[in-house]
């Protein structure tokens, strides 16, 4: 292709001097006479000597034209053609870089060959380009599954893959790197929150995931009078979700059914309806319990929790906790410690009737002190999913609790 240009280049400049010599061959430069003769009247160069436009066949015209428009055609194509190769060279990068980058998901995430083959018939192409987003976006990954289901390609065992294939990609609800946008996400042994709207009322109890399929979700029943419940009256079930340094999140199952025998599960079927809370919602209900508290410095709490027990100050105080929520609470004091309270201080105390099996640890927010009182406001400190669900219906026991006095 260079060589080509270098040709062309070097014929038009070979034009050039050519066409500027015959132009200016006949201009004579001798020195000039005073006297004015008849050879002074004939033609001294190409153009003069050249018959009238008019004169000039068609043809000539025709050749013209047909020789420059060739000329800028080559020049064009030369140029088209070095571009596309530069293109090319482009897409052969990408290509190879976004190759590189699927096969180093495939093999961190131990895709086995199976899984790699089964990708390829959903996405319907072996292009890396296209397989790259859909390995590593479950928004992407859940509409190509979505785009599957609906093709002629798709037979129902391959619900199976698919749902084998989310998690082999590492779509769950523990990777918090990757959005949490349907059901089929969650893993068998996850805590739900759930909440049940029967004649005016909400019914909250807590249960766990014993299995999930690409359609549909069992779940344990609540027990009452030690049976389980009949869930089958219901029609949907609502559920809040607390996902470990991400957010709250609320959504709804419809329910489909309940095993009557061995496990006594609830069938939901899957949702991909689901909203993230952007502030987390926790009740706060006035109290006024009498509670005895262990006070630690910050440092010393993260001693404990790394087992070294040793050399560590503790100080017991008695207070009274005014109001709590599940993030956290506010506790009234008469006196301060002698080493006074300061912020990031933590207080661990064991909450009864909450069915926690440990204490809970509140760290120090602010310490408001008026007319010999003391308030100090905490945030409850590292809890779990578990234990969150745990405190929202001990909450909601004491409301009704109260509401019902």
């Amino acid at each position: 292709m260079f060589f080509l240009r270098n040709i062309f280049q070097k014929a038009g400049i070979f034009l050039s001097i050519t066409s500027g010599w015959l132009l200016l061959c006949g201009i004579d430069r001798s020195p000039k006479q005073a006297n004015f003769g008849l050879k002074d009247l004939q033609a001294k160069n190409m153009l003069q000597s050249m018959p009238p436009l008019s004169e000039i066949p068609l043809s000539f015209y025709l050749i013209l034209s047909a020789f420059i428009a060739s000329v800028v055609s080559v020049i064009l194509l030369v140029r088209f053609l070095h571009k596309k190769k530069i293109r090319e060279r482009l897409e052969k990068i990408a290509e190879n870089q976004a190759q590189l980058s699927v096969d180093s998901v495939f093999e961190g995430r131990q895709v086995d060959d199976e899984e790699r083959k089964f990708i390829k018939q959903m996405c319907n192409s072996k292009d890396p380009v296209i397989l790259l987003p859909v390995i590593m976006s479950a928004k992407v990954f859940e509409k190509t599954a979505e785009d599957y289901k609906k093709s002629s390609k798709f037979s129902k065992s391959d619900l199976e893959k698919i749902f084998l294939l989310r998690k082999s990609l590492q779509f769950t609800f523990k990777n918090t790197g990757v959005e949490f946008n349907c059901s089929q996400m969650l893993e068998p042994g996850t805590h739900l929150e759930c909440v049940i709207h029967h004649k005016g009322k909400n019914v909250v109890f807590t249960t766990s995931i014993l299995d999930s399929t690409e359609n549909q979700l069992l779940i344990k029943p609540p027990r009452v009078n030690k049976r389980p419940a009949n869930m089958k009256q219901f029609s949907e079930l609502f559920c809040n979700l607390r996902r470990e340094k991400d957010a709250d999140y609320e959504f709804k199952f419809k329910i489909i059914g309940q095993l009557s025998k061995d496990l006594n599960a609830v069938i939901l079927s899957h949702t991909r309806n689901i909203k993230k809370l952007q502030i987390r919602i926790s009740e706060r209900l006035p109290m006024d319990l009498e509670m005895d508290f262990l006070l630690v410095t910050a440092v010393d709490y993260e001693m404990m929790q790394g087992f070294d027990v040793g050399n560590l100050q503790q100080y017991a105080l008695s207070g009274i906790i005014k109001d709590m929520s599940a993030g956290g609470i506010k506790v009234q004091i008469g006196e301060l410690p002698t080493q006074g309270i300061k912020k990031g201080d933590v207080f661990l105390f064991h909450l009864p009737n909450a069915s926690l099996r440990g204490n809970l640890a509140a760290t120090v927010l602010d310490v408001l002190s008026s007319r010999g009182s003391n308030e100090i406001h905490f945030a409850f400190r590292e809890t779990d999913m578990l234990t969150h669900m745990k405190l929202n219906q001990y909450l909601h026991r004491k409301k009704v609790n109260m509401e019902a006095a």
